[in-house]
């Protein structure tokens, strides 16, 4: 038998980490932690003895922000794609000069783990007793899903996954074989991806047409990317300004050709945008009309929160959320209440606030195809959605396929 226990992510979006357990093979399937204002924070823990593998799934911080822990009294062998390793040193790097002080490990500790891990690309890996095969997912840059064969079982974990093209990549196709278990994400329902660029687009154009600044925050890893590589397509004709740890992350990935969709498209937007340098640039940013690309995606940190002090209170400028704003966070409360400042002082936003419900993971749609098509008669578990996704798409699941469908809390453990 294999114990599958949930250490985040259950009902909530961040922190993911799972527990796949056999009887002499321990594998983690990610390890993230939940940034949120007053303190991060993280998933359940479990002994780095016997540890067979960690596998990071992509980069983003709610897969792979406290992997390091792991490593303050042993290596265990992790498995991440070369681009996500590169990617999650500078993020993780990032959140130890954000949030030092609640962080259970420090740079040392990011330095062996980066030391430690093993390259991956799509094919089977052997750690411990399983077999452990990755596909790419479509999400960002390096992501990947995961199918372990441990004991006999198949355990399908989908990641975050997004089955549709986007400007920066190609989707994922995921072919599997018969499953014992599924672990996939649970979003929302997503605006059609055409509605989406266009409505950016002309939003951008309005703005800057009307003599303004068009603030867009976006997660520096795949988001930042993806916008820039939307305006470049559609032939945005006005001044583009890359800005915070955007400009490193979109480097890294324009020197990767193999994983993106259309190189040149990326490198032929990072050729004609302005790259900041110092404060001077940003200075000059904010005095002309244009676009502004920068992280933090929710003005919860980063470059991006300097620029929006400037333009919170000009009623030309804009700025245009395209990322998930998580609750509580600065760019939720300005999207639902047009408020913005730090807690307790927060005012109105004079600037025009506009959200653009792009996502880089499959909509509930997209999650229901792919689970009609999984063979076999897996359990589901519903995973890395907020509560009321969670469970509303496993009980969607039980009625249209007759699957035993679950949205699992933190600490349960299902076997198969």
């Amino acid at each position: 038998m294999v114990n599958v226990t949930v250490f985040g992510a259950g009902k909530e979006v961040g922190r993911s980490g799972f527990e796949v357990k056999g009887a002499n093979t321990k594998l983690l399937l990610d390890y993230g932690v939940l940034v949120k204002e007053e303190r991060p924070s993280f998933p359940l823990s479990t002994s780095p003895k016997g540890l067979n593998g960690i596998i990071i799934s992509h980069a983003h911080l709610d897969h792979s922000g406290i992997a390091p822990l792991f490593y303050t009294s042993e290596s265990p062998p992790i498995y991440m794609a070369n681009i996500t390793k590169q990617l999650t040193d500078i993020l993780i790097r990032d959140l130890l000069h954000l949030s030092s002080y609640y962080i259970p490990f420090e740079a040392l500790e990011l330095k062996t783990m980066i030391e430690s891990s093993t390259d991956i690309r799509e094919g089977t890996y052997k750690m411990g007793q399983a077999q452990v095969t990755f596909q790419s997912s479509g999400h960002i840059p390096g992501s990947v899903n995961s199918l372990v064969d441990l004991e006999g079982k198949n355990i399908w974990y989908s990641g975050d996954i997004n089955t549709i093209d986007t400007a920066l990549l190609k989707r994922a196709d995921p072919k599997l074989p018969e499953l014992d278990m599924a672990i996939i994400e649970s979003t929302v329902e997503h605006t059609p991806r055409e509605e989406c660029e266009k409505k950016l687009v002309e939003t951008a154009n309005e703005v800057v047409e009307g003599r303004g600044v068009a603030l867009i925050p976006a997660f520096s890893v795949g988001r930042s990317q993806e916008i820039l590589c939307i305006l470049q397509k559609n032939r945005f004709k006005y001044d583009i300004t890359i800005d915070g740890m955007s400009r490193t992350a979109t480097k890294m990935i324009a020197g990767r050709p193999e994983e993106l969709r259309d190189p040149k498209l990326i490198r032929d937007a990072m050729a004609r945008s302005n790259w900041i340098q110092g404060q001077r640039d940003r200075n000059r940013a904010l005095s002309k009309p244009g676009v502004i690309i920068s992280s933090s995606g929710m003005l919860s940190g980063g470059a991006s929160t300097r620029y929006m002090e400037k333009i919170k209170n000009r009623s030309n400028d804009a700025v245009i959320l395209v990322s998930y704003q998580v609750p509580g966070t600065p760019g939720r409360i300005l999207m639902d209440e047009g408020k913005y400042g730090p807690p307790g002082e927060l005012k109105k936003a004079k600037c025009r606030v506009e959200w653009v419900d792009f996502s880089s993971h499959c909509g509930k749609s997209g999650l229901m195809q792919i689970v009609k098509g999984l063979k076999g008669n897996p359990k589901v578990l519903c995973v890395h959605g907020e509560a009321a996704s969670c469970t509303d798409f496993a009980s969607r699941i039980k009625e249209e396929t007759g699957l035993d469908a679950y949205a699992p809390s933190i600490g349960e453990t299902f076997t198969v």
